[in-house]
């Protein structure tokens, strides 16, 4: 393909809009020297030049200084788009210009750094993003929700945009093209439903702000690992946010502050390695690999799935799924034991295709889902000692190809046992019609009746959560165990390890989705079109049924029912171009085409890709399907290659991972966009969508790479306030005991002893074996009156902690805190006028606890009413034996 309408390099008016900088300098620094303007006019005067010649001195030195101004300027306007570091400009080091600054040499050390941080938004009160089910309103805690920070970067000196980070830092609309270290990158992971640009634009200017020139726009990836059980409210676009009664501020608030913390942290741990290294203390080691991952995910769409040419699904041995799983490997080497094996794990980031599903649509208990349980599970076993995020090692589980993906891995079931109907997943709702609401999706768990009891959700969910996470710690176990190697060397090595080097680099741009030009090989074009979603996107999907009678598989031939074409007649009907544009796609929601309040849905997306070595990372903006991502790794590796950005012979790595930055929703191939099941409906900008992201990474991105290649234009950027938003969601009023009580008592004490269950585990560090390990018998219940805990979200700490009493010491110990996942919290309000409540800690023992005393302490906080004022207070249950 073509990328006709696009320069596959900044054209001339980058540099003449760099030239307009420097005039725009020029003037500023001309007014601010210049003379009054009666000597300026006698300039023109013959009579004048005796006079004029009484001070040449002084209209020399203000010719030089502008001269001086202008020509630095232009100077480092031209250095800064040539790539050079700015720190020559003003040093006497000389400049070399056979040394590329936005790569490394083959031979050169990769530097890393890791970090983590607490993102947990409120926990109570707030409907959970991604199901779009109103009655889903959290009441809880299951585990707490982490950032991930993962930044690799060269041992060398970096180039710093110190001066361009500045200006973007003072003035916010201006963000200049090379923002950000060309040979950085930070990946960040988050136990979040998606990326989104508000979110990423907030950590980004925080960033910019605290390391200037190191961080910035075109370096900075923000992904979510897409779990549906975390708050809502965080996205810029409308339409996300109607069920949370608008943005609300805490969880956005909560997500920027701890994802900055967790970015810090990695810096932090960055510049402590890169000196280690520099002083030859230690060496660094980045390897990736990878293995099939089968029994962890279903397709949720096979009849979509099946539209694609039985040629190309021949391809892949007509396998619906991709089963890979990768991963990027981070160690040290100790100096005396450099190319070795004797190296020191210090964290993964891995990618495999899995929904973040497993806790049905009941569920209420705020979680990371399972890719935020397994890495919990994976960090404590490797640092067992230590409590959920204090740990130095740091487990990423990120998304791969999710767009038709399920945890749900028994498949589709109607409620009495029979199976769903094919195409669009509909059971007979015992009245003669064809309804999506009793098609379930069913875990892994699904009739082992024995894990019900320790189920806060009563549901097989629960179980079925831990055994899709565990399934993928496995996966990423059996990868780090392995010694690493230079051996990787094509697509189906699923034994190997291979040793990442540089070149290391960065680059991303903004691209307008809503009007978007292909032209394909044989000439003819095709163009994108405002977002909207379709009927099908109403229908829901087998993971999380849709409403009223709605069903996937909804095209604009279908018949459906009138009711709906008149109530999104209230809201906009779609233009006659929006519908032929779309088309098949029954439009139900033309939200690219709504613009009040503000924008309901996206048009602008962020695309990106980061590069080490060998390993190209797409940044992409949605969920892509199987296939989809199939197409665009091949078309970026093949434009890979044609670059010369491997060796000759050498295959590269090409790695998906989203949703990212801008949330777009889902692309599909063509072929299963014109079923419209409820992908197809959610792929907002047309058939073509996927052609154009195909487009965007292999004709902008990928030659952005090349070495001297100039920096790519940010592209189109759309300012938004978030503070403007819609918020609807009321804060805490006030918070009252019970008559008769106060804050802390305890409703329901402890029993005098609980078991240790019997099992054949004896530590968590043997728990890879993909089964859950929490039917235990011994559950825990203690209850307190409580007060709102979004009156404090406790971000880095807890509500609550299970004590051990150590007997050599005389003190209490701290064994498990509201971030374990043998431990829950649930929070009821009893009497809305009083403002009273009480919350519920649970734990179910596991196997591996040890015997002593033990209690559990509540830590809450109490707004009083009259005059708001939030008040800590704490208590503790009785004490109760664990043996």
């Amino acid at each position: 393909m073509t990328g006709a309408g696009y320069h596959l390099v900044p054209s001339r008016e980058s540099e003449e809009t760099c030239v307009s900088m420097v005039d725009e300098e020029k003037t500023t620094n001309f007014d601010k020297h210049a003379v009054p303007s009666s000597a300026a006019s006698s300039d023109d005067d013959d009579t004048d030049i005796p006079q004029a010649r009484r001070t040449p001195w002084l209209k020399l030195k203000a010719i030089l200084l502008i001269a001086l101004v202008a020509s630095t300027t232009i100077a480092a306007c031209c250095i800064y788009r040539n790539g050079v570091k700015p720190a020559s400009i003003w040093t006497n080091r000389p400049i070399n210009p056979h040394r590329p600054t936005s790569t490394l040499s083959s031979d050169s050390n990769v530097i890393f750094g890791l970090g983590i941080g607490d993102v947990t938004g409120p926990i109570v009160e707030v409907n959970m993003m991604g199901y779009a089910s109103l009655p889903q309103t959290n009441t809880g805690l299951h585990i707490r929700l982490r950032s991930r920070a993962f930044i690799v970067g060269s041992q060398e000196k970096e180039s710093s945009n110190y001066f361009r980070a500045r200006l973007a830092a003072r003035f916010k609309s201006f963000i200049p093209t090379a923002d950000g270290s060309a040979n950085r990158w930070l990946f960040i992971n988050s136990d979040i439903c998606m990326g989104d640009t508000a979110v990423r634009k907030a950590v980004v200017d925080q960033l910019r702000q605290k390391y200037p020139g190191v961080y910035g726009e075109r370096n900075v990836a923000f992904v979510g690992t897409h779990s549906h059980a975390g708050p809502g409210g965080f996205m810029q676009s409308l339409l996300p946010t109607l069920t949370s009664k608008g943005v609300i501020l805490q969880n956005f608030d909560a997500i920027v502050q701890g994802t900055v913390k967790a970015a810090v942290q990695a810096h932090e741990d960055y510049t402590s390695r890169q000196n280690r290294v520099a002083s030859g203390e230690s060496a660094t080691r980045l390897s990736y690999g990878k293995t099939r991952l089968e029994d962890a995910h279903i397709q949720r769409s096979r009849y979509a799935y099946e539209q694609n040419s039985q040629e190309e699904r021949d391809l892949y041995n007509d396998e619906d799924q991709d089963h890979d799983f990768g991963l990027l490997k981070f160690e040290d080497l100790p100096q005396s034991q450099q190319g070795t094996s004797a190296a020191t794990p210090a964290g993964f980031l891995s990618w495999y295709a899995v929904h973040g599903t497993s806790l049905y649509e009941n569920n209420t208990l705020t979680s990371g889902d399972n890719k935020g349980l397994a890495a919990l599970l994976y960090e404590s076993a490797q640092q067992p000692e230590m409590l959920p995020g204090q740990n130095g090692f740091v487990a990423g589980f990120s998304q791969a190809l999710v767009g038709d993906t399920s945890p749900n891995t028994k498949g589709a079931w109607c409620d009495d046992g029979s199976a769903c109907e094919y195409k669009h997943s509909t059971c007979d709702n015992g009245k003669g019609k064809e309804r999506v609401q009793t098609c379930h999706g069913r875990g892994p768990a699904w009739g082992l009746d024995e894990y019900l009891p320790v189920s806060p959700t009563g549901g097989y969910d629960w179980a079925s959560n831990e055994i899709i996470a565990r399934k993928q710690v496995d996966a990423a176990r059996s990868i780090m165990d392995r010694p690493a190697t230079a051996t990787f060397s094509h697509a189906d090595d699923y034994e190997s390890m291979t040793h990442l080097t540089g070149p290391i680099k960065s680059v991303k741009m903004n691209v307008d989705m809503s009007q978007y030009t292909v032209y394909r090989p044989d000439g003819s074009r095709v163009k994108t079109c405002p977002a909207a979603l379709g009927y099908g996107f109403a229908g829901g999907t087998t993971d999380g049924p849709g409403a009223f009678d709605f069903v996937q598989g909804s095209n604009k031939t279908d018949h459906h029912n009138p009711f709906w074409d008149l109530v999104k007649g209230f809201i906009k009907n779609p233009s006659q171009e929006q519908i032929e544009c779309q088309a098949p796609k029954a439009v139900l929601l033309d939200i690219g085409e709504i613009h009040k309040p503000y924008d309901w849905g996206p048009s602008i997306v962020e695309v990106q890709i980061l590069r080490v070595g060998r390993l190209f990372i797409l940044i992409v903006p949605g969920e892509f399907t199987t296939m989809a991502g199939r197409r665009l790794k091949k078309v970026v590796g093949e434009a890979v290659k044609k670059a010369g950005l491997v060796d000759e012979g050498e295959e590269p790595i090409v790695q998906v991972s989203g949703p990212a930055s801008t949330y777009g929703h889902y692309v599909t191939t063509e072929e299963e966009y014109s079923v419209q099941r409820y992908e197809g409906a959610s792929t907002l900008f047309g058939p073509h969508t996927l052609e154009a992201y195909m487009d965007v990474f292999s004709r902008r991105l990928v030659p952005a790479l090349k070495e001297g290649a100039r920096d790519l234009p940010v592209g189109p950027q759309k300012a938004f306030d978030i503070t403007k938003a819609w918020k609807f969601k009321t804060g805490v009023v006030y918070d009252n005991p019970p008559i008769g009580h106060s804050f802390g008592d305890v409703l329901e004490q402890p029993l005098l002893s609980y078991p240790i269950p019997n099992s054949n585990f004896s530590h968590p560090t043997s728990l890879f074996n993909g089964q859950p390990t929490t039917s235990s018998t011994s559950n825990i219940t203690v209850t307190f009156v409580a007060a709102n805990p979004r009156n404090n979200l406790r971000l880095e700490g807890t509500y609550f902690e299970i004590q051990r009493f150590n007997t050599d010491t005389g003190t209490w110990l701290v064994e498990r805190t509201d971030g374990h996942h043998s431990t829950t919290m649930r929070w009821t309000r009893t009497n809305e006028l009083h403002g009273s409540s009480k919350i519920e800690v649970g734990w179910s023992v596991e196997p591996w606890t040890k015997q002593g005393l033990y209690r559990i302490v509540y830590y809450g906080d109490r707004k009083t009413p009259f005059t708001g004022k939030i008040q800590s207070f704490e208590a503790t249950s009785s004490e109760f034996y664990v043996v």
